[in-house]
């Protein structure tokens, strides 16, 4: 006769839990950036506790907070390498011409 066999006990592997609090781009504030998401809404949104900035994103059924968070600093960067809007940039100011001009020679040849 032999022993009797004993379940072995399981272990439950922790899993690693996806970070939703991530520094604030605009006002670097630490765990400032609260993201919330709606998976039956496929919407998500990261939003800023303390200066109140705020982006929001179509999601997918794998989508995690870092997920929308990066998305969102991808268009932080994406707006930053384009540079302002052309509406905003300033307008070319008019140069006076050089006193060498081919205009003034013309004039001064019509005096004579």
């Amino acid at each position: 006769m032999g022993k009797r066999k004993t379940a072995k006990k399981v272990m439950k592997k922790e899993q690693q839990k996806v970070m939703s609090k991530f520094d604030c781009p605009f006002c670097n504030h630490m765990g400032s950036i609260k993201v919330t998401i709606n998976k039956k809404a496929k919407f998500g949104q990261c939003k800023c506790s303390v200066c109140n900035v705020q982006y929001a994103t179509t999601i997918t059924a794998l989508s995690e907070p870092i997920d929308v968070f990066c998305e969102w600093i991808d268009e932080c960067e994406k707006a930053n390498k384009d540079g302002p809007p052309a509406s905003s940039a300033p307008r070319p100011s008019r140069r006076r011409r050089d006193a060498g001009s081919d205009e003034e020679e013309e004039e001064e040849e019509e005096e004579d």
